[in-house]
C-alpha cells in the first residue's frame, strides 16, 4: 500500500494537547488514587522506535487465570502514554487478566497506517516471548478504542491486514477472543459534527485532509465503519451520554447488532469523555464491573 499521509513535526497545537492531555491523567491519579497492579510489572521494547514499549503486568497469583488484555491508550493518536493506565488496570489483573499495556509511535509524527503496524509488531513480540499466550482480548480507549476495534477485525478477517502493512502475511499470529472499545472513534465524521474538543486537528494529524471526505478508500479506512468485514470478535462499546463520542459508538453498535456477531452496547447517564480514568465519576465501579461480566463470557478460560 502506498504511503497517502506523510509524516511531519507536531504543530503547537498538537504539542499543547500532550501537554494538556499529560497533566490531565497526572492529576486524576493524585485525586483517585489507584491501587498498584497485584503482581510484576515489566517493560520491554517490542520494535525498533523508542516508543515501541510495552508494559506487562502479572494477573494475581491467586486468581483464576485467565487470556490476557492487550490494552491500546487513547490521545487522540496524538497523544497519551501508557503509564497513564497502569495502575487503573489493576481491576483486571487482580480478576486473572495478564496485561500488556502497549506504547506506540504517536502521529502525526507517525501517521496511519505507522500506528497499526506498530500494534501489529506488539503483537508478533508477544507470540514470540510469550509462547504460553493463544489469544488475547483487545480494549483501549477513545483513539485507543478505535485501534482496539481496528486490531479485532484485523484479526479475524486476515484479507485486509494488507492494506495495513503488505509484507505481512495474511493472518495475525494469536486469536482476537473479544473487543472493549470505551468511548472510541468508530466512525470518521460523527465527532466532528458533535463537537469534540480537538478532533479536527486530531483526525487530519492521523490521516491527514482526505479523511475528512464522506467516503475514503481503503487506504483511509480508520475507522470500523470505513471497513467491509465478515466476521467480528465478541465486542463490548460503551460511552457515557455526554460524551461527543456517544453516537460514534452508537452507530457501529448498531451495525454489529445487525449482523452475526455477539455486541454488548451500554450507555452511561450522564458521563462525559474519559470516566474510565479521568476525573471524578460515578459509573468507573459500573464501567468495571460490566466489562469483567463480558470478558468472564467470553474469555476461552472460564469454565
Amino acid at each position: 500500500m502506498a504511503e497517502v499521509v506523510a509524516p511531519r513535526r507536531a504543530n503547537l497545537s498538537v504539542r499543547g494537547t500532550r501537554l494538556l492531555v499529560s497533566a490531565v491523567f497526572g492529576a486524576t491519579q493524585l485525586l483517585r488514587r489507584p491501587p498498584k497492579p497485584p503482581g510484576i510489572v515489566q517493560e520491554q521494547k517490542y520494535g525498533s522506535d523508542p516508543a515501541e514499549r510495552i508494559e506487562t503486568i502479572a494477573a494475581r497469583a491467586a486468581a483464576p487465570q485467565r487470556a490476557p488484555i492487550v490494552y491500546i491508550h487513547g490521545g487522540g493518536w496524538i497523544a497519551g502514554r501508557k503509564e497513564s493506565y497502569t495502575r487503573y488496570l489493576s481491576v483486571f489483573a487482580n480478576a486473572g487478566y495478564s496485561i500488556f499495556n502497549v506504547e506506540y509511535p504517536l502521529a502525526p509524527e507517525n501517521p496511519h497506517p505507522g500506528i497499526l503496524r506498530s500494534l501489529l509488531a506488539a503483537l508478533d513480540w508477544i507470540h514470540s516471548n510469550h509462547p504460553e499466550t493463544t489469544g488475547f482480548h483487545v480494549m483501549g480507549d477513545s483513539a485507543g478504542g478505535n485501534l482496539a476495534m481496528m486490531v479485532g477485525l484485523l484479526a479475524a478477517n486476515p484479507p485486509l491486514v494488507a492494506a495495513v502493512d503488505p509484507q505481512r502475511s495474511a493472518a495475525l499470529p494469536l486469536t482476537c477472543h473479544s473487543v472493549v472499545s470505551l468511548y472510541g472513534v468508530l466512525d470518521r465524521l460523527s465527532w466532528l459534527e458533535d463537537g469534540f474538543p480537538g478532533a479536527e486537528n486530531m483526525l487530519e494529524s492521523y490521516a491527514g485532509r482526505a479523511a475528512f471526505e464522506p467516503a475514503v478508500g481503503p487506504e483511509l479506512a480508520i475507522t470500523p465503519m470505513d471497513l467491509e468485514f465478515e466476521a467480528v470478535p465478541p465486542s463490548f462499546i460503551c460511552a457515557g451520554t455526554k460524551d461527543q463520542l456517544c453516537r460514534s459508538s452508537r452507530i457501529f453498535a448498531e451495525r454489529l447488532a445487525s449482523g452475526p456477531g455477539k455486541v454488548v452496547h451500554k450507555e452511561y447517564p450522564g458521563e462525559g469523555h474519559g470516566f474510565f480514568n479521568l476525573g471524578r465519576t460515578k459509573s468507573d465501579v459500573q464501567l468495571n464491573a460490566d466489562v469483567l461480566e463480558f470478558l468472564e463470557g467470553v474469555d476461552p478460560n472460564v469454565d
